[in-house]
């Protein structure tokens, strides 16, 4: 019995020191080295983040490379393992076999903890049924403000949620176009005669109108649906009827017209409310900082509350070496407060730390906005109406000039646009 005991215990200490052997001889990870390429205007951002992620997995350096955004075309192995893509291009990259499919990674890493992207992110960057790409951050169409002009007339801020009455009531109050000073100055792109009015397409959405039949699956355009016609006269009366926004002579007078009106109107202090991305707040990405006192809050609703979401994406290049490695990065990415988009995940969107890097209202407007965040998966189906839409835009300056009424510049628009572009 005796013998039994000394064999048993006998035993147990060489399964003990067998274990604790092995946990002492089990290998380290062995150091890796990824390239992570990244937008030029981001990195900044993401050379400090690299720096946090290297030291909770120091085995694996990242190798940053910020590039233009045209140049995700001329990627190649040895360039890239991990980049940032923006959601309008990443079907491209796919179609061309460059991107690692990741359905492995998201079926099997329950750390990835799919159910905190903001709803509907994560399925945008998915073909054909794989996933291809991971949320890294969404901006949004916002609409800010001029903090002096209001403060000039008295007016409360606009807060989010606010209506599009109420746009037209501090539009209206801020403009004084003998001071060249206008409540609202549109996003128009282009030159006199031929400019695209941007932000009269949101208006028709946000009232309740539509250009397509359908956005996800246009097969043609609705100029002259009634609800069209009747949001491009909403619009149109902003400038002629309220005198709220410059018409392209009063553009061109005060401003310079065409391209210049939206950048010197909004630099020269003379714009009250305008549209722009939410990551280009306080002039990033504009020749010059704004040297304003501005704000921000969310487009105004009536029909509809919504805003136009771009979302961007973390994907792995096909090719790289690492992909595992390449998936850690990704993964740590997504936790992190992005101070120009909005997080990818709801948690950190919500969190007092994103609202302590990006300030209150910044936050607010992020919040509610992504309440009603539009996603266009696949911005190419929009190649075919490329002129029509010039066409829309040359209505609306038909009728600010006086030519045409808005039931004949819609109607003509939908004629023109019928012979232009095949009407599926």
């Amino acid at each position: 019995m005796r013998l039994k005991v000394h064999l048993l215990r006998l035993i147990l200490l060489i399964t003990l020191f067998s274990l604790i052997g092995c946990a002492r001889l089990a290998p380290t990870s062995e150091p890796v080295t990824i390239t992570f390429v990244c937008p030029e205007s981001y990195g900044e951002y993401y050379g400090n983040l690299l720096q946090k992620f290297h030291e909770q997995y120091p085995h694996i350096t990242v190798e940053l490379r910020p590039v233009p955004w045209q140049a995700l075309d001329d990627l190649s192995a040895g360039d890239v393992d991990v980049l940032v893509v923006p959601l309008w291009y990443l079907r491209t990259l796919q179609s061309q076999g460059d991107l690692l499919n990741l359905d492995p990674f998201v079926k099997e890493d329950k750390s990835l903890e799919t159910q905190d992207f903001h709803p509907g992110t994560l399925e945008l960057f998915s073909v054909e049924n794989h996933t291809w790409g991971i949320p890294a951050g969404i901006d949004l169409l916002v609409m800010f403000y001029n903090r002096d002009l209001f403060d000039r007339k008295n007016l409360p801020y606009p807060q989010p949620g606010w209506t599009q009455t109420e746009f037209l009531e501090a539009a209206s109050s801020v403009s004084d176009p003998e001071a060249g000073i206008y409540g609202y100055v549109p996003m128009a792109w282009g030159f006199p005669g031929n400019i695209s009015y941007f932000d009269a397409a949101l208006f028709v959405y946000l009232r309740g109108g539509r250009l397509f039949d359908d956005l996800q699956e246009p097969t043609r355009t609705a100029f002259d649906d009634p609800l069209t016609v009747n949001a491009v006269k909403w619009y149109t009366d902003l400038y002629l009827k309220y005198a709220a926004a410059p018409t392209p002579e009063e553009a061109r007078r005060a401003f310079g017209g065409g391209r210049n009106t939206y950048y010197v109107a909004v630099q020269q202090g003379k714009a009250g409310l305008w549209i722009g991305s939410l990551s280009e707040r306080g002039g990033r990405g504009w020749p010059v900082e704004w040297n304003m006192n501005w704000g921000v809050t969310t487009l105004p609703g009536d029909t509809l509350f919504f805003t136009q979401a771009l979302p961007d994406g973390y994907a792995i290049y096909a090719e790289t070496g690492e992909p595992e490695a390449c998936w850690e990065l990704i993964k740590f990415l997504t936790h992190q407060t992005h101070y120009l988009l909005v997080p990818p995940r709801r948690s950190v969107t919500e969190s007092a730390l994103y609202e302590q890097q990006v300030g209150a209202e910044v936050a607010a407007t992020a919040r509610a906005s992504m309440e009603n965040a539009f996603y266009l998966a696949d911005l190419r189906r929009f190649g075919d109406f490329e002129a029509a839409m010039r066409l829309f835009g040359h209505a609306i300056t038909e009728v600010l000039n006086g030519n045409l009424t808005v039931e004949e510049a819609m109607q003509q628009a939908q004629k023109q646009a019928e012979a232009a572009t095949p009407q599926r």
